[in-house]
């Protein structure tokens, strides 16, 4: 499900959230995505940067579909399969992701962190160190 993304998930892991929104070849790499991946990954960005901060640390990945696939309407996204990984560390996460009508930036995005994932579901769920 994430092959067309995965050069772009690279150079997002590379780059702290500001920059992305600033970042040229991040937006060429965008436009090249059909639009239902694009505001996939609009999203994911979007939680990147919501969920970071620097008393928790740093989302180095994010992603909306990990769990399970996203009921999209239009401009908007939302569900409960998320999960994003900080400081080593899996969390899964439910959303509701607004863009805009060109799927380019996030306009609106409310995260809720259900839980912590425990080591031993790691596997099971393809998660990674």
């Amino acid at each position: 499900m994430r092959r067309p993304a995965l050069i772009l998930s690279a150079l997002i892991a590379a780059l702290p959230g500001q920059t992305l929104a600033a970042d040229p070849g991040l937006e060429a790499s965008l436009k090249e995505l059909d639009a239902t991946t694009r505001l996939i990954q609009v999203c994911d960005l979007a939680v990147m940067d919501k969920t970071s901060s620097r008393k928790e640390g740093v989302t180095d990945r994010a992603f909306i579909d990990m769990l399970h696939r996203p009921e999209i309407h239009g401009d908007v996204a939302a569900g409960d399969g998320g999960a994003f990984r900080r400081k080593g560390e899996w969390y899964e996460f439910s959303y509701r992701c607004a863009v805009t009508s060109d799927h380019m930036r996030a306009t609106k995005l409310s995260v809720h962190v259900n839980r912590h994932v425990p080591h031993a579901e790691w596997a099971a769920k393809n998660f990674y160190p």
